[in-house]
């Protein structure tokens, strides 16, 4: 976008570039806003100040000017929060995607995005009450996928959809990325990993909403993170594998302070942790890649026994994660394969605000991802609340 303002001399950072952007789920750093619907008559609209990239030099002498170094809070640490995050990352996480020419040109025909349309109804089948805690595994089979981003933008969504608490915790066995995508996580004295929660949630103990919530993270008004076990994780208690029976009791524990409690899986059913999140959980989100490879592997994973179960309770959503903007073989199509052969798939097409891989911002994904998170979001509830109430264990067992 072509400015008249002239540079800044060589050496000075920019001035900022004041733009109101629509953020169709309100601010996803803790600041109040109304618990209607996001699309809403009346719902405020939220003004943000976006900077223009400053310059890399320009950036380190600014820092060393203050006798510091620039950067932002993030949860990434062995305790999982709080540390700097480098140039690099806070540049990353203000990546914006965007949408397909097609899209842009409807809209342009049309006098408006024929997706964005749809935003309200989907927002409020998210918005559905729950009569208890309802418990969401995300997992995938291979690394990379992309199911810590689709963890994490469900419980940005929900967080921001829904007036009630969320949560999302982190069942990483080593180094967590969770911190990283949901961006800085405050809580006092620093939250607590998964595994750090065990003592307090397990053998029979039931912490009061204030201690627990305490022992949690918060990474917006009304949702609740655990830590990502640290990089040095391999020296600590955090790193060994959480017995199934301990991180089933653990979630059954938070769960019943939460509407809603997101499991960010490890990689693989076959893990302790992700086996015990798939027993119990109302609702399963399986992530595949959409490559190839990716996608004939899920194939073969589904007529094998260990999801085949899991498949058949009717608690088995796929999402099909588009890993390169210009893919010979675009996710929809694969998702079609999924849906002809009766397994109810949803696509989440190539965004370079999540190709990123830093923080992930709601308001700063195309228009055709945000419709299509909000039908994910709307059919993931759905599921979740038809379920029993103690689902049956027809998962796979650790």
């Amino acid at each position: 976008m072509s400015t008249n303002t002239p540079p800044p001399p060589p050496g000075e950072p920019r001035r900022p570039l004041s733009r109101t952007l629509p953020d169709p789920w309100g601010p996803d750093d803790g600041a109040s806003r109304s618990s209607g619907a996001p699309d809403s008559p009346g719902h405020p609209g939220v003004r943000r100040t976006i900077e223009q990239p400053v310059p890399r030099a320009s950036r380190r002498t600014a820092g060393a000017a203050r006798g510091g170094r620039a950067g932002v809070t993030a949860g990434t640490g062995a305790g999982g929060v709080g540390e700097a995050l480098s140039y690099d990352v806070l540049r990353l996480s203000s990546v914006r995607g965007s949408d397909s020419l097609l899209a842009r040109t409807l809209g342009s025909l049309a006098g408006g995005d024929p997706d964005a349309q749809q935003l309200p109804e989907l927002t409020a089948l998210a918005q559905a009450p729950v009569a208890t805690g309802r418990r969401v595994a995300v997992f995938a089979t291979r690394g990379g996928a992309g199911a810590t981003t689709t963890a994490v933008l469900l419980a940005r969504f929900f967080s921001a959809a829904r007036p009630d608490r969320v949560a999302i915790l982190d069942a990483a066995e080593e180094h967590g990325t969770l911190g990283l995508r949901l961006g800085a996580v405050r809580g006092s004295g620093g939250p607590a990993t998964l595994a750090g929660l065990l003592p307090a949630t397990t053998g029979g103990n039931l912490p009061t909403a204030e201690e627990l919530d305490g022992l949690l993270g918060h990474a917006a008004g009304n949702l609740a993170a655990t830590a990502s076990p640290g990089a040095d994780a391999s020296a600590d208690q955090s790193a060994h594998e959480i017995p199934g029976s301990l991180l089933r009791e653990a979630c059954a524990t938070i769960s019943r302070y939460f509407a809603l409690t997101i499991v960010d899986c490890p990689t693989g059913v076959l893990r302790p942790a992700t086996g015990a999140a798939l027993a119990d959980a109302h609702a399963a989100v399986w992530v595949v890649p959409g490559t190839l490879s990716g996608v004939e592997d899920a194939m073969a994973r589904l007529a094998a026994p260990t999801l085949r179960g899991l498949a058949a309770s009717g608690r088995l959503l796929l999402v099909v994660a588009q890993q390169d903007r210009a893919a010979a073989v675009p996710a929809s199509v694969h998702v079609r394969r999924f849906n002809e052969l009766g397994y109810e798939a949803h696509v989440l097409g190539y965004d370079a605000h999540l190709a990123a891989g830093a923080r992930i911002r709601a308001g700063l994904l195309g228009a055709e991802r945000r419709t299509a998170l909000a039908r994910l979001a709307a059919r993931v509830l759905e599921v979740a609340n038809t379920a029993p109430r103690s689902p049956d264990r027809t998962g796979p067992r650790a």
